[in-house]
């Protein structure tokens, strides 16, 4: 692996002293120490809303899904296959996470030169945002980061503006199909670089439309999976992501404020100023990146877009913070190149930062992790604020159904248990593992990929099991009246402790799946944003801020 990373076109190859060189050991270092922090983190936090979700992806693979394409199920099939624990679920993601920085870092290498390649690594395991959103959790983040490197490690190499073999068409279209199967946030980085291309067309004289003909045809064939499902399926995904950006109160000038101050806050305020100085530096004239420039303004090129574009929309709409990490990835190496020169001095405040860095994000990130699974800061915290009281940590979630027979016994012998909300079944489903072979579902006007399994589940199924937040209980009558659930009896209440108080209370439900919304088509064949259901809103946004 280090001799093929140290291979250069014209270089005489020499896989032993590469290998042995400084720079292979201090990445080495980066990636090892990076990936064992991440481990840490994993084996503390217990599942979040999104985790417990697309655990169901793995367990239905399929071309693509509802809300997301097809990479997600496969991060998701492989944690299955290893286990289907929340740590085997994430086992995919801290490698591939790994491999994602080892090629950024050679691509940075290849550019701007060691020193800038081992600031990016750097960079890339200390920011939480990056290491959480795009190494630590099962999102659909992780794959587009791994497909992201290999594009711009190929366009280091193979500059857009210079001509290409078929075969290089061909890869470059299959790298950009790869991207396309990971997020539809890709198709904003393909708008960039193809107005990039017309551009030094134009620029150049030099149109090519023989290559951008192939480069097409292999994006088509490589991310053909997601154009089938939808068109197999109505094009509700793409109905569904064009409608979350309808704004019902129009634009607010706050929206992009605070955004920016969350992603700021979020990559950690030294990190945060790096990567903003890599994107004002002018590559033209900077003496870094000005080694290549034209990998350079193409990184600048793909970033802009993505600020412009999410800071808009925070105006009109909730933006997740993990929609950035695509932009903040592609800064990566051009924070590397800027610092290099600093840090090449030994300049007193550049240091003081790196070694406040070091040592404040993996204390702050083990102080949260540890929060969030045993509540240390509660007396800190208020309940209304402290969202993470709504995660529950699969070991705990299985200690107190068992302290309660008749739940655990009604859980362990059901057909289909459901419950009022999409992100909650998961959890479930990780407490009960190799206890139970029900099917999973939810009964609500916003199933999401549960709608496109269902067909799966008997219609013979005649033993079931309800559940929901204890704030949630009025839905119970709501479905009754609306016909979704039949035949439902209260089996109890089960208390989930952490840190020796009471932080969640379900209620749980027996129902006959046979008579009940467990089979019906309940989402639109457009996909439209269904209205928020009572209490549904809280807990999801929670969900997406997370």
């Amino acid at each position: 692996m280090g001799a093929w990373l140290a291979y250069r076109p014209g270089a005489e190859p020499c896989p032993v002293a590469s290998l042995a060189s400084p720079y292979r050991n201090q990445l080495a270092a980066i990636l090892a120490l990076g990936l064992a922090m991440r481990l840490l983190f994993s084996l503390i936090l217990p599942p979040g809303y999104d985790e417990s979700y697309y655990l169901f992806y793995g367990q239905h693979l399929d071309l693509s899904y509802f809300d997301h394409p097809l990479a997600i199920g496969v991060w998701s099939w492989l944690g299955n296959r290893l286990g289907g624990g929340i740590v085997a679920l994430r086992i995919p993601v801290l490698l591939s996470f790994t491999l994602s920085t080892a090629l950024l870092a050679e691509a940075t290498r290849r550019a701007f030169g060691a020193k800038a390649a081992l600031l990016a690594a750097a960079l890339a395991a200390l920011s939480p945002l990056l290491l959480v959103g795009g190494g630590l959790l099962l999102l659909p983040d992780s794959p587009l980061l791994l497909a992201l490197s290999l594009l711009i490690w190929w366009l280091e190499r193979h500059p857009l503006s210079q001509p290409s073999t078929p075969r290089q068409s061909l890869v470059l279209g299959g790298l950009l199909g790869l991207l396309t199967l990971c997020k539809y946030q890709a198709f904003v980085l393909i708008a960039s670089l193809l107005v990039l291309r017309l551009h030094q067309s134009w620029r150049l004289r030099a149109y090519r439309p023989g290559e951008t003909l192939l480069v097409l045809i292999s994006w088509l064939l490589v991310s053909s999976p997601l154009w089938l499902w939808n068109l197999s399926n109505g094009w509700a995904s793409l109905a569904f992501h064009t409608g979350r950006t309808t704004a019902r109160a129009g634009f607010q000038p706050t929206g992009p404020l605070l955004f920016a101050l969350s992603q700021f806050a979020l990559l950690f305020p030294p990190i945060a100023l790096a990567l903003l100085a890599g994107l004002r530096a002018n590559p033209l004239r900077h003496p870094v990146l000005a080694r290549h420039q034209e990998w350079a303004c193409t990184l600048r090129w793909m970033v802009f877009p993505q600020l412009l574009m999410f800071g808009l929309l925070a105006g009109r709409m909730q933006v997740l913070q993990t929609w950035l990490l695509p932009a903040w990835w592609l800064t990566l190496p051009l924070a590397g190149a800027v610092l290099q020169p600093a840090w090449e001095r030994r300049q007193p405040a550049l240091r003081r930062a790196a070694g406040v860095t070091l040592v404040l994000v993996p204390l702050l990130c083990l102080l949260a992790a540890g929060h969030v699974r045993w509540g240390l800061a509660s007396a800190l915290l208020p309940s209304s604020v402290d969202t993470s009281t709504e995660l529950m940590e699969p070991a705990e979630l299985r200690r107190s159904l068992q302290r309660d027979p008749a739940i655990w016994q009604a859980l362990t012998e059901a057909e289909v248990i459901a419950s009022n909300r999409y992100e909650l079944p998961g959890f479930l489903a990780l407490a009960l593992r190799g206890q139970s072979q029900a099917h999973y579902t939810v009964i609500s006007r916003d199933p999401r990929g549960f709608h496109f399994w269902r067909h799966r589940i008997p219609s013979s199924v005649a033993r079931g099991v309800f559940y929901l937040v204890h704030g949630d209980a009025d839905r119970i009558a709501a479905l009754e009246a609306a016909g979704q659930l039949e035949m439902v009896r209260p089996l109890g209440s089960v208390n989930l402790m952490r840190g020796g108080q009471v932080a969640l209370r379900l209620d749980f439900f027996s129902f006959d799946p046979a008579r009940s919304a467990v089979h019906a088509p309940t989402l639109p064949a457009a996909a439209r944003i269904p209205p928020a259901e009572p209490g549904a809103e809280p807990l999801r946004s929670r969900s997406e801020a997370g």
